[in-house]
């Protein structure tokens, strides 16, 4: 049985080591040549978003037809695509009258859900919760303070000029030092209490290479740095929680090649609506910026994902 335990843990792994080797590769070539490629950047992106970064959120639907059961409740396609959409469309309203309110809350729900799946299988308990969403707040905020000079002007855009938070985004970038040193000491204090309180599995390899990650993203360009993050660790991660979480299902069971493949009709939908958005604004809207338009539609399909895998991760045990 610990032979086993240790192939799974292994095989676990390998992802996140495809993703360190990328990683290397990519700030080894901007080290050589002076920056990463443009058409090389854009590939990389397109990989990990395509190849993982979406997918992992078109199998909500699996994912809420398992907690359905678990939950004893009733399950329907028809009432989930409809839930889905509705919210979808009630946040895309707030865009449209509140982007600097919609903004914070698109951060926020990405912070933690970010941590919900850096800091898996501890108890849901209050200390454990503050922790998961201080390390989704820090490593959201490692991803910005890094980049500011590309940060800065797509802050700008998204509020459409608010001063206030640009304000507050300077003072951010005048303190990065003291908010990321500072920060990452109150949360290593925070899960020594958590973990005294109700201990949790510390994977301190796991942790090492989720190191190595975030290290990796910090010389490289904001997009790729983002995609090397949300692709290379977040979505792979949450893959392999969703595929522990599916495979065990007591009619039908999957292999992770088939969740995968039974995600591809949802991503294929969301890549045509992302084809057709961007077919809209240049048909008719070149005139407007296109940056908001492409955080919208990532911030719509994360509010929905994020409620849907919190519905899982409550529920899912410790892998075996």
């Amino acid at each position: 049985m610990e032979a086993l335990n240790s192939t799974a843990r292994r095989l676990q792994k390998t992802p996140a080591l495809v993703s360190v080797g990328l990683g290397v590769v990519l700030v080894g070539c901007q080290w050589q040549t002076g920056a990463v490629p443009l058409w090389a950047q854009w590939t990389v992106v397109a990989l990990l978003l395509f190849g993982i970064g979406i997918p992992h959120g078109a199998i909500d639907h699996l994912i809420d037809e398992e907690t359905a059961r678990r939950t004893n409740r009733g399950y329907s396609i028809g009432a989930f695509l409809a839930k889905y959409l509705l919210t979808m469309a009630v946040y895309g309203v707030f865009w449209a009258f509140f982007p600097t309110v919609s903004l914070l809350v698109f951060l926020l729900i990405s912070a933690w859900h970010f941590g919900e799946t850096d800091v898996e299988h501890v108890p849901f308990t209050l200390p454990w919760i503050v922790v998961r969403f201080g390390w989704g707040c820090w490593v959201l905020a490692f991803l910005l303070l890094t980049h500011p000079a590309e940060v800065t002007p797509i802050l700008d855009r998204l509020t459409r000029g608010n001063p206030l938070p640009m304000q507050v985004w300077q003072w951010c970038v005048a303190h990065r030092g003291l908010l990321l040193g500072g920060g990452l000491v109150g949360l290593l204090g925070l899960f020594g209490v958590a973990h005294r309180l109700a201990p949790g599995p510390i994977d301190g390899g796991r942790f090492t290479l989720l190191g190595l990650v975030l290290l990796l993203t910090w010389p490289l360009p904001l997009l790729v740095a983002f995609a090397l993050y949300f692709g290379g660790w977040h979505a792979l991660s949450s893959f392999q929680t969703i595929y522990h979480y599916l495979r065990n299902r007591p009619q039908n069971p999957l292999s992770a090649q088939q969740v995968w493949y039974r995600s591809l009709p949802f991503t294929a939908l969301a890549l045509v609506g992302l084809v057709l958005l961007g077919g809209l604004w240049y048909r008719y809207a070149q005139a407007w910026d296109p940056l908001p338009l492409l955080f919208l539609f990532l911030s719509l399909i994360t509010l929905p994902h994020l409620n849907v895998m919190h519905g899982m991760n409550r529920r899912a045990s410790p892998l075996s």
